[in-house]
């Protein structure tokens, strides 16, 4: 029986987190992403508050959505896997374009108000709430907000790979 009742947020979360500021652009968290096997990566203030996740998810939300505003743009159709929902999509995303958007800071696409908990939430709580709310990862924060750690379904396999 897994003993996951008993261990915290503070247990099982990853300490050493790659982040990045509001005013880092699409590109450069596409490249963070890609070298780091990581899908998301939290938003941090120069204080180290969590104001927000940029995930792969926001950043193909925000290319579609500009592409659909220009017009007369031929777009191509591409499959692609969407670890975020861990289905194939389709999309008109095309990972060429991500050039266009190097001056675009990840402000401008990123999920704000991220999930969070503190150290000390029990680790069921922590897996009910990212299944309720149909994310991969949440971020263990301070009584100030400030970034301790990411707790990802990766590290809930890990646990239970341990047990």
């Amino acid at each position: 029986m897994l003993k996951t009742k008993a261990k915290t947020a503070a247990d099982v979360m990853s300490r050493d987190v790659v982040s990045l500021s509001e005013r880092d652009s699409l590109q450069e968290a596409m490249k963070i992403m890609t070298e780091q096997h990581v899908s998301g990566v939290p938003v941090l203030d120069p204080a180290g508050h969590c104001l927000g996740v940029i995930s792969t998810s926001d950043i193909v939300a925000f290319i579609e959505a500009d592409q659909e505003e220009l017009e007369g743009t031929s777009r191509r159709v591409e499959s692609w896997f969407n670890p975020e929902t861990q289905k194939w999509e389709e999309s008109t995303f095309s990972p060429d374009l991500l050039g266009e958007y190097d001056s675009v800071p990840v402000a401008d696409a990123m999920t704000s108000d991220p999930l969070t908990v503190t150290p000390a939430t029990p680790i069921a709580e922590v897996a009910r709430l990212m299944v309720d709310n149909s994310v991969h990862r949440v971020f263990v924060v301070d009584d100030q907000q400030r970034l301790e750690g990411v707790v990802s379904a990766f590290d809930f396999v890990e646990m239970v790979a341990e047990e």
